[in-house]
């Protein structure tokens, strides 16, 4: 009888144990919590990302926007769209090794604005974009100095 009692309380302690070992790493951060947030990462394709930052200083938009400024990767067909506030433009990207990415011109509405001077420094941003990351909810676009040049947020 103490030897079966014995047994189970092994089995009920080794049990413990590695419920503990799968459930918090050594440095006491919990595992699934990391799981979950690796299985919840944000794709860059089909979505669209508001642009919240040009070259480090986030953007004001005044009254005269017409739309925010944003940016959409189309997945099949390799090609993007969006809009700088006031003209929609369109464009292809081609994905290379690691993150980086080239993006083409495509072609822009020409429509008069009053405030073109957020839409115009989106333009040429994006004309320098070599690579981007996602940091949470966020699409960054580096120059070839692996610089921030814009920073945009997933639209809710």
């Amino acid at each position: 009888m103490k030897k079966s009692i014995l047994i189970v309380v092994m089995a009920i302690a080794a049990a413990a144990c590695s419920s503990t070992k799968t459930e918090n790493k050594t440095d006491g951060t919990d595992t699934t919590s990391v799981q979950a947030q690796a299985t919840t990462t944000v794709d860059l394709f089909d979505k669209e990302w508001k642009l919240k930052e040009l070259n480090g200083k986030a953007i004001v938009l005044d009254t005269t926007f017409k739309k925010e400024p944003h940016l959409v990767f189309h997945k099949e067909k390799e090609q993007l769209s969006g809009n700088g506030g006031c003209n929609s433009f369109s464009g292809s990207y081609k994905l290379k090794d690691g993150n980086n990415i080239e993006l083409s011109e495509g072609g822009a509405t020409m429509m008069a604005c009053p405030n073109l001077k957020i839409e115009s420094e989106f333009f040429e941003v994006l004309k320098q974009v070599r690579s981007y990351r996602i940091e949470n909810n966020s699409l960054l676009l580096d120059n070839e100095k692996k610089e921030a040049v814009a920073k945009l947020e997933l639209s809710k």
